[in-house]
């Protein structure tokens, strides 16, 4: 499956209870996926004031991006191009 266009928001609520909040509003949402207990990522294409409503309504729980969350993962779970492969035989 590829991965989905847009860009990503943290929020500190479970996926259920962020698609409760959105629906009915759009706003350039593709995607919630849960990351783990009451934590979601809002995958969305907003720009704009649907944007600046997108944040507004979920900056309560919004959450600031640290190190250990990244992109997608790569299917094959091979590591990213700049990051030197281990060498099992060492």
């Amino acid at each position: 499956m590829p991965p989905i266009n847009g860009q990503r928001l943290l929020v500190n609520l479970g996926a259920s209870q962020v698609r409760k909040r959105l629906k009915g509003h759009g706003w350039g949402v593709r995607q919630i996926q849960s990351v783990g207990k009451q934590q979601s990522v809002v995958i969305h294409t907003a720009t704009g004031t649907h944007l600046q409503r997108l944040v507004e309504l979920l900056a309560p729980y919004a959450q600031v991006p640290h190190e250990e969350f990244e992109e997608e993962p790569d299917a094959r779970g091979l590591p990213p191009d700049d990051t030197p492969a281990a060498d099992p035989g060492v």
